[in-house]
């Protein structure tokens, strides 16, 4: 399995009460995606920040899946994400 933890850093409490709306949505939607596993969405205790945890069958399902269609839609229109991106990290699943 591959998993994918995006760091996204909260400004404010109307910009995190925005990405939980749509990040509501992931779970259904992505169920539509060639081997994806699950979908987490974490917020630091601080508030300072929230973790978007993917996880695949493969990476080659997560890259595919980041030059789809779908993709380009759950992100506002943004094609394929920079995969050299501070807030990007990628993990291989040894134990689940």
């Amino acid at each position: 399995m591959y998993q994918v933890n995006n760091k996204i850093t909260i400004i404010s409490e109307e910009q995190a009460q925005h990405l939980r709306e749509r990040f509501m949505k992931a779970p259904q939607s992505m169920k539509e995606v060639p081997g994806f596993i699950s979908f987490r969405l974490l917020r630091a205790e601080d508030g300072s920040h929230f973790i978007v945890e993917t996880t695949f069958t493969d990476k080659e399902a997560f890259q595919q899946w980041t030059a789809s269609d779908h993709f380009q839609q759950a992100h506002g229109g943004k094609r394929k994400q920079n995969s050299s991106s501070d807030n990007l990290a990628a993990y291989d699943i040894i134990i689940a």
